[in-house]
């Protein structure tokens, strides 16, 4: 696989999946030296407290906020200066490990110059084994001591004091520390498996006389080993042996549910199902793995040898589409068939039934070429389906039987919608059609509505008071009896005119309008809010509705499903979480238009007709949480164009100074580009100024006095930040443009004004006197 430079892939499985599984696809992003990273590999990763996504590379290291990468240089192999004091960046660019300590100290093991600390901002090298040997891996015990592995032995280290206890000094190969649940170390790496007791190595005889171990984890109260040819579970206590049944391992991280995810030299990735069971990832296949790493938003983080640094989701979503039956064309229908099994129509692949088993079988709808091109299907409540085409025809479906039963406008689709036994609404270019069939699917009466004429229908619901309502491209309107009773459109307040889902809470009386680029409206009491990703709605396009067990919203739209969790609790913006191609949907986009686009099984599931297959969730596998509340930072000031170190959070600009930038970030490894911010210096912006997604503002001119610069960040469909980050920014002014100094130097001015006009006029005076003698 290749995966391109700051491009989203999935790739499809290599096997095909068993009978009545849903195809979960992994979805993963990739970073390289073409999107700020050092350079496309990546040694070693981890999330530290404060959120930032730490990773060293052969080439430095970087600090990533899930948007920008900040690069940390070494000294150049050149420079063979002294290095005390604070530095900008580790003792050199090669860079094998990182951990973060209790006191947030970041800990950077190199390849060739050894250990380097960073706090409070800054680096600072240390000189244990000459500040020359490589770091492999670091660990810290509970009593704040750090367990350093490294090529010439094991050494614990004071982190304080800065004393250093060397253990197996000599010796080379030692890679990975772990403690297990007794609180014990050990020791991993080419020379074999070690315990620390008494202050020595302890060998631990490993299983058919192995050497070598690459993997070392603690897991629960026992350890995951992985030597070169196979991975084991020790249990230390009991000195018990478990073999896993992976083949040569090579990076192993357990996930947050304690499943462990284990790359192998093979090239393979293996996640853990059960005790000894395995599942292999193989869109992630041949990566060179080095690195495995979560973070608090769900992500899996991949290091690799020459591939980039990876961001991997697991899939929410499921997909049903095979190739081999013609599913890649692509969904405009879904509904289920009332014995636990799905309708799904495709344009123009024609229709199929999946079976309660996930069996696919094909249903020919119309004679000659072609397989048919679905546009709507409805299930009658006699189990029989009705299915609308593109070409203007309706076709029964009875006994896996398809007839023709009429035909409207032919070119043009048809939506169709049962309204009783054996009547039904059908849509066909700009006309809408009262249709009554018989007991065998034959028209015995057909009317055009004429309050509907010139409305090209999207969607229909009962109305809460009486009627229909009725969606489509001339707005929202409610008939009753033919009459229309009711009529929202842009001049009544929606935001758009091409309406195209519903959905009316009748608890609350609130009627919820899908819009095409116009977001979502809400109706309620005679009033509309509107809603779109100004102000909180991931997409502005919105072409089905649909709710679940426990009252949430889920949208179907081009940039993906939307969720609203608390849709009630909308006012001037609304909370929103977008799902698209790293949640598994795969392609993002919902073929909306049409009358099913989405459907709600009797098991709760959710279908979306995608641009290409369906896709299935559960929406009980999400948990109720709102979007995430984010921490904005400021990572830097900048002054006239040069870099100022801020003392805390506060900054004194010079005499004279003019423009101050400032550069501001949130954490938001998962989805960055739905990061949106807003700023405010108290005492020159008048409020809250909306940033967007730009993360800095420049000041061409600061006035003089004490301000304080606010930034707050919120996710798409979140929240703003209830703690804002902020710069005391003081610009002194100058002794003699102080108001005092002014007011006397006027008043000085002042004085010898006046005291120059009275000499004047006593030399004028004087001069007069001597004119008259």
């Amino acid at each position: 696989m290749v995966l391109a430079a700051g491009l989203s892939v999935i790739c499809a499985p290599a096997s095909a999946l068993p009978v009545g599984a849903f195809d979960y696809r992994m979805g993963a992003r990739a970073f390289t030296s073409d999107d700020g990273l050092p350079q496309s590999g990546a040694n070693t990763v981890v999330q530290t407290r404060d959120g930032y996504l730490w990773v060293g590379t052969f080439g430095g290291l970087a600090r990533f906020d899930g948007l920008a990468f900040t690069i940390f240089r070494g000294k150049p192999a050149f420079d063979t200066s002294a290095s005390e004091g604070p530095q900008a960046g580790p003792a050199s660019d090669r860079i094998l490990a990182l951990y973060e300590d209790d006191r947030d100290w970041l800990w950077v093991g190199t390849q060739d110059a050894g250990l380097s600390v960073r706090r409070q901002g800054a680096f600072h090298h240390l000189p244990v084994c000459g500040g020359s040997c490589q770091i492999n891996d670091i660990l810290q015990t509970p009593d704040h001591t750090l367990w350093i592995a490294t090529s010439v032995g094991v050494l614990n280290l004071d982190p304080v004091h800065g004393r250093e206890t060397w253990i197996g000094r000599g010796s080379i190969g030692y890679a990975r520390l772990a403690r297990d649940g007794q609180g014990r170390i050990h020791v991993a790496g080419n020379e074999g498996f070690f315990v620390v007791a008494d202050g020595r190595l302890r060998p631990i005889p490993l299983p058919d006389g192995e050497r070598r171990v690459p993997v070392l984890k603690t897991s629960g109260s026992a350890l995951l080993v992985g030597t070169e040819r196979t991975l084991y579970r020790y249990d230390p206590a009991l000195g018990q042996w478990q073999r896993l049944g992976v083949g040569g391992p090579k990076a192993a991280v357990a996930d947050a549910d304690g499943q462990w995810w284990v790359a192998t030299i093979s090239g393979q990735l293996l996640r853990e199902t059960g005790p000894g069971q395995w599942r292999d990832v193989p869109e992630l296949f041949g990566l060179g793995i080095t690195s495995l790493a979560w973070d608090n938003e769900g992500n899996l983080w991949i290091g690799s040898g020459g591939k980039g640094l990876l961001r991997v989701r697991k899939p929410l979503f499921g997909l049903v589409s095979a190739p081999g039956w013609g599913m890649n064309m692509a969904g405009r229908a879904v509904i289920a068939d009332g014995q636990g099994g799905m309708w799904l129509g495709s344009a123009c692949a024609g229709l199929w039934r999946r079976g309660p088993d996930g069996d696919m079988q094909r249903y020919p709808i119309q004679p000659g070429q072609g397989n048919g091109c679905v546009a709507s299907l409805v299930l009658d409540r006699e189990g029989t389906l009705w299915v609308g085409t593109v070409e203007g025809r309706l076709i029964r479906v009875a006994k896996g039987k398809a007839k023709l039963v009429g035909a409207w406008s032919i070119g043009n689709a048809i939506n169709v919608w049962q309204r009783g036994d054996r009547h039904f609404l059908v849509s066909s270019e700009r006309s809408m059609f009262d249709v009554r069939t018989d007991d065998e699917g034959r028209i015995v009466g057909q009317q055009r509505i004429a309050a509907l004429e010139g409305m090209n229908v999207n969607n229909i619901i009962p109305a809460a008071r009486g009627g229909d309502w009725y969606a489509g491209d001339r707005g929202v309107w409610r008939v009753v009896d033919n009459r229309i009773v009711e009529r929202w459109t842009p001049r009544e307040g929606l935001s758009s005119r091409f309406a195209r889902a519903l959905y009316e809470d009748k608890e609350t009386a609130t009627l919820w309008v899908g819009l095409y680029g116009g977001g979502l409206n809400r109706i309620r009491n005679g009033q509309v809010s509107r809603y779109d990703s100004r102000n909180g709605l991931f997409d502005d396009t919105v072409s089905c509705i649909l709710r679940d067990e426990r009252g949430r919203l889920w949208l179907g739209g081009n940039r993906g499903v939307t969720l609203l969790p608390a849709p009630w609790r909308a006012a001037a913006e609304i909370e929103s979480i977008g799902y698209t191609t790293s949640d598994g949907l795969t392609p993002s986009e919902i073929n909306g238009g049409y009358s099913t686009p989405c459907h709600r099984d009797t098991q709760g599931r959710l279908w979306f007709s995608l641009v290409e297959g369906f896709a299935v969730v559960d929406p009980a596998d999400f948990p109720d949480v709102p979007p995430a509340l984010l921490t904005p930072r400021i990572e830097q000031v900048m002054v006239d164009g040069r870099m100022q170190r801020i003392a805390g959070s506060s900054l004194t600009l010079e005499p004279y100074a003019r423009s101050l930038e400032i550069h501001y970030t949130a954490i938001n490894l998962s989805r960055p580009r739905e990061t949106h911010f807003r700023f405010r210096l108290l005492g020159f912006d008048p409020g809250w100024v909306d940033a967007g997604q730009n993360r800095s503002i420049l000041y061409p001119s600061i006035p003089w006095g004490d301000h304080l610069f606010e930034v707050q960040a919120r996710a798409q469909g979140g929240r703003w930040s209830t703690v804002s980050a902020d710069l005391r920014v003081l610009n002194p002014q100058p002794w003699y443009l102080r108001p005092w100094i002014l007011i006397l130097a006027t008043s000085l001015s002042l004085l010898a004004l006046v005291g120059g006009t009275q000499f004047g006029a006593s030399q004028i005076g004087r001069g007069r006197e001597e004119q008259a003698d």
